[in-house]
């Protein structure tokens, strides 16, 4: 066997309406994920729109709870001395958040935390 006999080519002949069936069938399937795709993007759009709602509502509740804590009674040098928070890693505070007085209680420093304050039942305005 020589060499050329290895190089001829092997011809199959195909019909053209074979060929137009897989173009339908692979245009059929393209069609059907563009609109699974769209159909899976609305949805994350939706589900990030539910989301930056509850962000906005976060922003707002930090933003109440900086007010609070330097418009409140109980803050004095950035830190709150309504609280005495023996455990603070109960409530998820962790140890850079907290300040241990000489009397050993340990008070939030809302100046690093204010967020602590947001919900707090013990909030009183300073009086002048």
């Amino acid at each position: 066997m020589s060499i050329e006999d290895n190089l001829k080519p092997s011809i199959m002949l195909i019909s053209p309406t074979d060929i137009e069936g897989d173009i339908k069938k692979l245009e059929e399937q393209l069609r059907f994920h563009q609109e699974q795709e769209s159909n899976n993007v609305q949805k994350v759009k939706e589900e990030l729109q539910k989301i930056w709602e509850t962000l906005s509502w976060l922003k707002i509740a930090e933003v109440q709870g900086v007010w609070k804590s330097k418009t409140c009674r109980h803050s004095l040098n950035g830190r709150c001395n309504a609280w005495n928070v023996s455990e603070p890693e109960r409530i998820g505070l962790s140890q850079d958040m907290v300040e241990i007085g000489n009397d050993n209680t340990r008070h939030v420093i809302v100046e690093r935390f204010p967020n602590f304050c947001i919900a707090c039942p013990l909030y009183e305005v300073k009086r002048s």
